[in-house]
């Protein structure tokens, strides 16, 4: 009987270090202590051509000096008309940012990867907060879900501007949406809900360019969260089966040949029990090698699970694990495609403390294991975030904090000085 005091405090603990913190107020300020030496950015004007959101007074001013070693920040930060989720659109010698607001996508700004470094602002930019789940872009097509609850495809015009020329399908309210090239082709991968004899199940799928539909969750397999990145001449697809007790990553090769086709489904690796929020991401190095990233619990702690992804898909893949100081739901996370580098930004607890702020932290994931890199200074909590590849050796950020949203565009290696 003497050890059912001591097997309590255990199980006290153990709550109280599962338990999410709720978000800092605002103007929480965040620690800027960079974890290695720093460099210093390149002040550089910044051209805009509508009028920034007003700065709330009780936000604290960003460092001087960014804490992310061996990168410079270029360009920015450079504030958004809007605030909210933003998807990051890469085309020929530039990066947009791209919001959606009333069902349709809008550009934001863009931001340059060459010649001048300030980012440019829309002249026409749509003011207030960026509906969720963002756009999904996959070259010069945008996919979005409107207040009707379709999901359609948009065409970019010259001048920038979306225009709308298919419907897709009716996904799950509020799900994530994911899209991708095969070669010149878009794909696109949502969430629906199902009923079967067991009851009602959300299931992933596929719809590519020519209209065909593909289930992409595996027989007896539901989904809750998707990720789709072009992988050379194919594409990988990642889906997350959100349990209680325990959470299977799986993941998939696309190709279209021409007609749409799934490769062998795969377990890459099983987690534990998975929050309401809980999100995949995908990487890809240009040589092809992809990565499964997945901020999850395991065991006692909660962290960014990282599942590699050499050629075809496999069951049982290496998985690396990256603890945060606490768990957190949502844990955002974004990572980069077809560059040097897989860039990850993630949101993470400051400290283990419960309450304790949030801040935005940028790594690698060059061989499979989350290396760090430095926080990026913000001003207040971050939540969403966005991260493209330059394609050189460095990356384009958009994320929102206290003070509303934000893009800026870092070099790293030789480049940063």
């Amino acid at each position: 009987m003497r050890s059912r005091p001591v097997c309590l405090a255990l199980a006290v603990c153990f709550v109280a270090c599962r338990k999410d913190p709720p978000p800092p107020p605002a103007d929480a300020p965040v620690s800027t202590t960079p974890p290695r030496p720093i460099a210093s950015p390149t002040p550089s004007p910044t051209q805009t051509t509508t009028p920034a959101p007003t700065i709330a007074a009780s936000a604290p001013p960003l460092a001087a000096d960014a804490g992310i070693a061996g990168c410079t920040r270029v360009a920015g930060p450079t504030p958004l008309a809007v605030a909210g989720p933003v998807a990051l659109a890469s085309r020929l010698g530039a990066v947009d940012v791209v919001a959606l607001q009333g069902g349709a996508p809008a550009v934001l700004a863009t931001v340059p990867l060459a010649g001048s470094v300030a980012v440019k602002l829309a002249s026409a930019a749509p003011s207030g907060r960026a509906a969720s789940p963002p756009c999904a872009v996959a070259g010069t097509f945008a996919f979005c879900t409107n207040p009707a609850g379709e999901l359609r495809r948009f065409k970019q015009l010259p001048d920038q501007r979306y225009e709308s020329d298919n419907f897709i399908a009716r996904p799950r309210s509020g799900s994530p949406v994911a899209a991708t090239l095969v070669g010149e082709r878009p794909v696109v991968a949502f969430l629906r809900d199902r009923t079967t004899s067991e009851g009602q199940t959300t299931e992933a799928y596929l719809v590519a360019d020519d209209g065909t539909e593909l289930r992409l969750s595996d027989d007896g397999a539901g989904a809750t969260s998707i990720a789709l990145v072009t992988r050379g001449p194919s594409a990988v697809a990642v889906y997350v089966d959100a349990r209680r007790a325990m959470t299977p990553v799986h993941a998939r090769t696309v190709t279209l040949s021409p007609k749409p086709a799934l490769g062998k489904d795969a377990v890459l690796f099983i987690a534990g029990g998975a929050e309401t929020h809980t999100r995949a991401e995908l990487g890809v190095r240009a040589s092809g090698l992809a990565f499964a990233l997945v901020p999850i619990a395991r065991d006692v702690a909660f962290g960014l699970g990282v599942g590699k992804i050499e050629g075809e898909p496999r069951t049982d893949a290496p998985v690396t694990w990256s603890d945060y100081p606490n768990g957190l739901d949502p844990a955002p996370i974004a990572a980069t495609a077809g560059g040097e580098h897989v860039y990850v930004a993630r949101v993470r607890p400051a400290a283990a403390a419960f309450g304790s702020p949030r801040v935005l932290e940028v790594g690698t994931v060059d061989d499979g294991t989350f290396a760090p890199l430095g926080v990026v200074p913000t001003r207040g909590s971050p939540t969403d975030v966005a991260i493209a590849s330059d394609h050189a050796s460095g990356f384009v950020l958009a994320y929102t904090d206290g003070a509303g949203g934000a893009v800026e565009r870092w070099a790293c290696g030789a480049k940063s000085r």
